[in-house]
């Protein structure tokens, strides 16, 4: 298998790891490509950006009120 961050994934692909990537496991490498974007262009005076796990992905949401969503322009 292959080790990430301590944890031993089987050979063959890995849909999602722990830390929502999607991975390639084999004798010689672990390649892997991550299954979230991160914002890069928001409001960042009013916005915050917090990873949410359960969706491997960021919330941009508003500092005052994280109940609310923020508009993001840009992701990469």
């Amino acid at each position: 298998g292959c080790m990430m961050n301590g944890k031993l994934y089987p050979f063959g692909q890995i849909e999602r790891t722990d830390d929502c990537y999607t991975c390639s496991c084999s004798e010689g490498a672990m390649e892997c490509c991550s299954l979230f974007h991160t914002p890069v262009a928001y409001d960042k005076k009013n916005c915050k950006v917090v990873f949410n796990r359960n969706r491997c992905d960021y919330d941009v949401v508003r500092k005052e009120d994280p109940s609310k969503k923020c508009f993001v322009y840009a992701r990469v």
